[in-house]
């Protein structure tokens, strides 16, 4: 449920493994600062939920707003691509993830594919992939998964960086 784990960070820049195929080391991600673009796309789907919480975007509200959204999408006849709400729900994960985390910030991971924005940390060898997370659950995700997934992508963020920090 995570979609996390410690990866090694190079300091010369070459590519650090890639977190969602712990097994295949073969498949590697460069983690970089978010661009103009990436920043204005986060905002945008950020502002969708906050919209949507009244302005309140705690862990509680998010889970309860996402439990709604996903009962109703499943419910649809006619269900449409839940792209963007996956999206606007990762954005909005990633940041209660961040908010219980200090040091992680947004950036964007670069492999064989397109950009992905994902959590890391400047100084430690982590990352934590939100919009992932929340695209693998959509449409089965039980209720209360999002406080589920926020405890446990930030106690393991918080572990591995007590772990570094004892290690030092």
């Amino acid at each position: 449920m995570g979609l996390f784990r410690r990866a090694a960070r190079p300091t010369d820049g070459s590519d650090v493994p890639h977190p969602h195929t712990p097994g295949d080391e073969r498949r590697s991600v460069r983690v970089e600062p978010l661009n103009a673009a990436e920043i204005v796309w986060a905002a945008q789907h950020r502002e969708i939920i906050t919209g949507l919480c009244s302005g309140t975007v705690d862990t509680q509200t998010l889970g309860d707003l996402f439990d709604r959204v996903q009962a109703i999408w499943l419910q649809s006849d006619d269900r449409t691509d839940p792209e963007s709400l996956v999206h606007a729900f990762g954005v909005s994960v990633g940041d209660l993830v961040a908010q219980r985390v200090p040091g992680l910030v947004w950036g964007s991971a670069h492999d064989d594919g397109a950009p992905e924005l994902v959590l890391t940390h400047p100084e430690h060898d982590i990352v934590v992939f939100p919009l992932a997370a929340v695209a693998a659950s959509w449409g089965e995700a039980p209720v209360g998964w999002v406080a589920d997934y926020v405890h446990e992508a930030s106690g393991g963020a918080l572990a591995i960086l007590a772990g570094e920090r004892q290690a030092h």
